[in-house]
């Protein structure tokens, strides 16, 4: 079955931002925002966390780290969202809450950003993280056969270059990623040039197919959901579409969920409690692929 490509050509300048820049879809993204890092300073005060544990050498390679009690635990790592050049772990450290409580270890890495570095060096990065992880998951009560991957808007646009990465080939065979959540995110890359965010991320024409993972042949047999709000532009929903079609017709479990009366900031927020949709299903998905 050929899979339907996304059609950007349609929309002019202005109408693709407005389709594509999540701070103009939601006039209060700010205070969404600041709830979240109020929440993640919340956590901290009263979870156990191992904070910025460096992983590689980059001003930003620093990673919280929220270890399950029992040793042998799944491990998940979040990937966090800014369109590749903005927020950090410290604004989404809340998502760890609800997992750690249920028995597995939590690791939230930051990366450097665009434009200080390029698009292609943070994947680098972020795989540099997840190997990092990967080895040191004992550390922390983690078991590293039981790996697990989340992200959330750019953070799941990272996550699933991970699902697209042969790390077999790069030496680690023992590196299965089990299971992924990705919340909001891109797939294809091909509007990015044409968008404000365009002045830091400096996206070549030439790079697209290769940090596009729709494009992208997939690695491993992770279970995989793909979340998405459902106030979120339809632009933007059609690139989880479009994925989770991907996921499936390459012979992967996969489930789309589109989350009604959702949009880009609220649908993350869904992970901060027990009584969220996505929390519980994140849970049970780690779980049930440990």
């Amino acid at each position: 079955m050929t899979r339907k490509k996304l059609d950007f050509s349609r929309y002019d300048d202005a109408e693709l931002a407005a389709q594509m820049m999540p701070r103009q879809a939601v006039p209060d993204a700010e205070t969404w925002l600041a709830g979240d890092q109020q929440l993640t300073a919340e956590l901290k005060q009263r979870a156990t966390v191992i904070e910025n544990r460096r992983y590689g050498p980059g001003p930003r390679q620093v990673a919280d780290i929220y270890p399950a009690e029992d040793p042998g635990s799944p491990v998940l790592v979040f990937i966090h969202g800014g369109y590749w050049r903005a927020l950090s772990k410290e604004v989404f450290g809340y998502v760890a809450g609800p997992l750690q409580a249920r028995g597995i270890s939590v690791v939230l890495p930051n990366y450097d950003l665009c434009p200080a570095i390029s698009l292609s060096a943070m994947v680098t990065e972020v795989a540099g993280a997840l190997r990092w992880v990967h080895e040191n998951a004992g550390a922390f009560n983690g078991d590293p056969g039981s790996f697990h991957i989340a992200g959330h808007s750019a953070g799941a646009h990272l996550a699933a270059m991970m699902l697209s990465r042969d790390w077999a080939a790069e030496g680690l065979p023992q590196l299965r990623i089990k299971s992924a959540m990705l919340i909001s995110g891109l797939y294809d890359l091909t509007p990015i040039p044409r968008l404000p965010v365009q002045a830091d991320i400096r996206l070549q024409a030439a790079e697209i197919p290769g940090l596009s993972p729709l494009a992208l042949p997939l690695h491993g047999n992770p279970h995989c959901v793909v979340a998405v709000g459902g106030d979120e532009p339809p632009l933007w929903v059609a690139q989880s579409r479009a994925y989770n079609d991907k996921l499936r017709q390459e012979g992967r479990t996969a489930q789309l969920m589109i989350l009604p009366e959702t949009h880009h900031y609220s649908v993350i927020r869904n992970l901060a409690h027990d009584d969220g949709t996505l929390a519980p299903m994140l849970v049970n998905l780690v779980q049930g692929c440990a």
